[in-house]
């Protein structure tokens, strides 16, 4: 029987794992489950691609606070299977509370922003940030190895300037906030090198500080607090975002080892707290502030320490205690034959025991949102509820309660977002989302979500051993963290000779959402199986240790959704969705072969045999933990070809890049490092040195959906869509970071470009009366900072050709607007059409952007071949926040635009009149209008529609056309009178959507219905 073709059943008995400790020397650095969270989210590029399960609320959105971009709060959750040293976070195992972005962190070699005024030795290497400050190298000169380096003796590592040796390996800082993702490495010459799908961001890293902690020696806390670090941000609208600056703000890993170190910390996060819109229109998030009392300020130097911390400030971390199995032995004999180890070391004729298991602990501080303020006022708060510790190794904790949703404005509650969670042990299942509302169109409003979980009673100790390789349960008896292994001396393979780490197919659906009950009692359950892969990364002496990709089939930790049943709120059932992950499926076809690749390399030792001159040593090092961080922030299985069933009848097949698409870019240069003399050094198995090596990664790559394939109940193609994709990299091609590292006996050199994998063409097909219909669209990237789209052409089936060209402020020399950063608005766009080889051209227009005190449009002109260029209207005045106050016609008629509820909407329009002869008389709508804001009843909505008809019927004005407005800010228009003076009302369900349009007797003119699809 084929294991892997069983559902995931329930669990039964609980085994878990007790082990002995004592300190370690290598701590891993935990982030929050919140930052974890947020990363798996930028990680993985669709749920299909990972089988995963994906839900997403949202809580409530502020709407365009400027040019189209609104400010979201959701929740949103990303289940891959349970991992038992993964923390629930504030909202819940598997949950995050998106409530703008972060920056995170992964460090590679010494944290870039570690330096130390107090070195322990001139040879110490110290973090990348403060050496590409100091050294004042370029990339291609890194590349060159032209710089001075560590002593020979010290295996030339680093970087050295003055009486500091600084690392060259860059760590890696992955964003994700407002709709943007990717990540960026600091450059040798201190520019940020991004890897995005926005290609037109802008990375400051002028505030990020280089010398953390905020002092490594002083007893007064210094050593375990920060300095004030910052990283900005401006998108292509030119929205500045801020993210870290203060303590609070940051999320940080402790290395609670009580040995001396300088470093104690490490930085893994920073939170967005601050926009600044170019209205000059600020929104800030803050976070919890809580400092600690003085006895407590040295909470980072001993383990327990952070056990007898005072609260609040407790209830800021987390405390993480970290199983391991490490051992480093040598053999200075060397022997023939194989190396085993079955709890022994066995080298062929001598034996090592070894100490194997091992303790040691971390802390984790994190970052609770506290309010959001928007140009000083409160919108948002946060409550929190504490629960008390379970173990008495661990700490309490915190879960957020409510969210208190305010006016734009501030000072009137409109809503209000309840949490509850169910509780086993300190894991934490989000159970209930209840939402309330006060409105004036709405005035008694509630809402709630119900969620449960498979096997939520039964649940290990989230440090138990009994884990696969990649940190998912599985529940069976082990006494070790390292499986028993055979290694071959002579090539460096190894081969793991148990079970005990392999992956349990039965447990794949623990702990992940079982069911979701709608506030319509609708309801979804969800349906698992266990991951399945027939290929896998590997890196193997036939290789050379590079990746490669090698057939194997095997089942890895966590579950891919299998089907989702949807129920109507009496249960019965209306919906089927049910996902096949093999390729090249078919129906009724027998073919099961996975379309999923295992990305995860797991190897767990590094075995050497050097020998100089006579003399010949071996050394094996082996390490395994508990703490995966891999299963926390992506999935370890990709699936290429995906296959969506619904209802049993048509079904649509998505096609993802993959790994055999584009591998790892195992490009680079190696500078070998032995100076012996006399006794030169030899060591093998060959290319050892090349395990690990940090490859430059083509991840970005991979997980685009680029075909698509739609089929009907007959099992008939009838649409499909490919896409082509360019690295935009390939365009830019000196826009690289040089990455400098040691293996062995040598130093090894990439070059880690920036980039952005954008479409070049998309082909559509359709069948249409057993006509096969097709159209083309080719993308070209050859703007002026080759970033942007410079012309799209669409070829018909017909073999109609549409071309359209665009010029942007790189192009047009608007350096306003460069300096802004808004790089990727068109600024001109011409098209042209070739029908029957014969070119046209169809139109040209051009946006002005001439006023000298702002950074907004002046003037939009169209061409004409015969008459050349004509103003079709100019925008003559803006308001402080940007609001367009006043433009001409081209026919020479001004009109004025009034903006109320506090200069977020317009509350009048007024035909053949300028601004400056309307102004002296908006005092009393204007002021109606914000008290509206504020109030929000009838009786307010009420006097501004009086104060706007008896603007409406100003003597002064009765030459020009007037349309008046009103408004529920939160919602939507809720009446308009035009120049006619009949008014139209707009009414809302409680749901806030458009229900109906009715008159002022109440005559509906408009209705409109909604149902649900599940």
């Amino acid at each position: 029987m084929n294991i892997f073709k069983n559902k995931c059943r329930g669990i039964i008995a609980i085994t878990t794992l007790s082990i002995s400790s004592y300190y370690a020397q290598i701590i891993p650095t935990i982030k929050s489950p919140q930052t974890y969270n947020i990363e798996k989210f930028g990680n993985i590029p669709v749920s299909f691609n990972s089988g995963s399960t994906s839900y997403n609320i949202n809580l409530f959105r502020y709407d365009d606070l400027y040019n189209g971009n609104g400010y979201d709060i959701s929740l949103n959750y990303y289940g891959t299977g349970f991992v038992p040293a993964k923390k629930s976070n504030y909202v819940g195992l598997d949950w995050s509370l998106d409530i703008g972005g972060t920056i995170s962190r992964e460090v590679r070699g010494v944290a870039d922003d570690f330096f130390s005024d107090f070195p322990q030795s001139s040879n110490q290497l110290y973090g990348y940030l403060e050496g590409v400050k100091t050294c004042n190298k370029n990339n291609i000169e890194i590349y060159n190895s032209n710089y001075p380096s560590l002593p020979a003796g010290y295996g030339g590592k680093g970087i050295k300037c003055g009486n500091h040796s600084f690392e060259l390996e860059p760590d890696k800082f992955s964003f994700n906030f407002m709709g943007n993702s990717g990540y960026f490495f600091i450059g040798n010459d201190m520019k940020p090198i991004i890897i995005s799908d926005n290609k037109n961001l802008k990375i400051d890293i002028s505030g990020l500080s280089s010398k953390q902690p905020l002092h490594p020696k002083l007893q007064n806390g210094a050593k375990c607090l920060t300095q004030t670090t910052t990283i900005k941000i401006t998108d292509e609208k030119g929205i500045q975002y801020y993210f870290g600056g203060n303590y609070e703000n940051l999320e940080i890993s402790y290395n609670l080892n009580p040995a001396e170190a300088e470093n104690r910390f490490t930085i893994t996060a920073w939170n967005l707290y601050k926009i600044e819109y170019p209205n000059s229109d600020i929104l800030e998030i803050k976070y919890r502030t809580v400092n600690a009392n003085s006895g407590d300020r040295n909470f980072c130097v001993n383990n327990d320490d952070i056990l007898t911390l005072q609260e609040p400030f407790q209830l800021m971390f987390d405390r993480n205690i970290i199983f391991k199995q490490e051992f480093s032995v040598t053999n200075e004999s060397y022997s023939a034959g194989n190396l085993l180890f079955d709890g022994t070391v066995r080298w062929g004729n001598s034996n090592n025991s070894v100490e194997n298991h091992q303790r040691s602990y971390s802390a984790t501080k994190k970052s609770f949102p506290n309010t959001v303020l928007f140009n000083g006022k409160t919108i948002v708060s946060f409550d929190y509820e504490r629960y008390e510790k379970y173990l008495i190794s661990a700490i309490p904790s915190l879960k957020l309660k409510n969210i208190n949703f305010y006016n734009i404005t501030g000072g009137r509650l409109i809503k209000t977002v309840n949490l509850n969670y169910y509780r086993n042990q300190d894991y934490f299942f989000l159970e209930t989302v209840k939402m309330f509302r006060k409105e004036k169109l709405s005035l008694e409003y509630f809402q709630q979500y119900n969620f449960d979980y498979y096997n939520k009673e039964e649940l290990p100790d989230d440090s138990t051993g009994l884990i696969d390789y990649w940190g998912y349960w599985n529940n069976k008896p082990m006494s070790k963290l390292v499986p028993n292994f055979t290694l071959d001396k002579n090539t460096g393979d190894y081969t793991i000779t148990d079970n005990t780490r392999d992956s349990n197919p039965a447990l794949c659906s623990v702990g992940l959402i079982k069911t979701i009950t709608y506030p319509t009692k609708g309801k979804s359950e969800f349906i698992y199986e266990p991951h399945q892969y027939s290929e896998k990364i590997d890196r193997n002496s036939a290789s050379q240790f590079k990746n490669v990709l090698v057939s194997s089939v095997g089942s890895v930790g966590g579950g891919r959704i299998q089907k989702i049943i949807n129920y109507s709120n009496d249960g019965t059932q209306v919906g089927l969705k049910e996902y096949k992950y093999i390729s090249n499926y078919a129906p009724n076809a027998a073919n099961t072969k996975s379309s999923g690749i295992l990305s995860s390399y797991y190897r767990n030792l590094d075995y050497l045999k050097t020998q100089a001159g006579p003399k010949t040593k071996e050394s094996l090092q082996v390490y395994s933990s508990n703490i995966i961080e891999t299963s926390m922030n992506s999935s370890p299985v990709l699936y290429s070809e995906v296959t969506e069933i619904e209802n049993n009848k048509g079904y649509t097949k998505s096609y993802f890049t993959d790994y055999k698409m584009y591998p790892d870019d195992p490009n680079f240069k190696e500078v070998y490092n032995n100076t012996g003399v006399t006794s030169p050094i030899s060591y093998s198995p060959p290319n050892m040195g090349n395990i690990n090596l940090p490859y430059r990664s083509n991840n970005y790559k991979r997980g685009k959906l680029y075909k698509q394939e739609m089929y009907d109940h007959n099992f008939v193609k009838i649409k499909s869509s490919t896409t082509d994709f360019v690295d935009i990299s390939e365009i830019i091609p000196n826009n690289f970071v040089t990455y400098v590292t040691d293996r062995v006996f040598s130093r090894y050199f990439f070059k880690l470009y920036g980039g952005s994998f954008s479409p070049s063409k998309k082909v559509t097909s359709e069948i249409l009366n057993n006509n096969l219909i097709s159209s083309t669209t080719d993308y070209s990237y050859q703007s002026a900072n080759g970033l942007n789209v410079s012309k799209l052409k669409n070829i018909q089936a017909d073999g109609r050709i549409t071309e359209t060209t665009y010029k942007y402020a790189h192009e047009k020399a608007n350096q306003k607007l460069i300096n802004a950063n808004i790089v990727d608005t068109p600024l001109e766009t011409a098209i042209t059409q070739t029908v029957n080889g014969t070119a046209k051209a169809i139109s040209k227009s051009e946006t002005k952007y001439d006023h000298a005190a702002n950074i907004y449009p002046s003037a939009t002109l169209t061409y004409d071949l015969l008459n050349g260029s004509s103003t079709e209207v100019t925008y003559d005045l803006y308001d402080s926040k940007g609001n367009l106050q006043q433009y001409t016609t081209k026919d020479g008629i001004p009109v004025s635009l009034i903006w109320g509820y506090d200069q977020t909407q317009p509350i009048a329009k007024i035909e053949g009149a300028m601004y400056n002869q309307v102004s002296g008389f908006i005092t009393g709508i204007a002021s109606a209008s914000d008290t509206d804001a504020v109030q929000g009843t009838e009786t307010s909505k009420n006097a501004l529609i009086t104060a706007l008809d008896a603007f409406r019927n100003l003597p002064a004005l009765m030459t020009t056309q007037i349309t008046t407005y009103t408004y529920n800010p939160q919602i939507g228009v809720t009446s308009i009178t035009p120049t006619s003076g009949v008014r139209e009302n707009y009414i809302y369900d409680s749901a806030n959507r458009l229900e109906k349009v009715v008159d002022v007797n109440g005559k509906v003119l408009k209705e409109y219905k909604y149902n649900y699809k599940n």
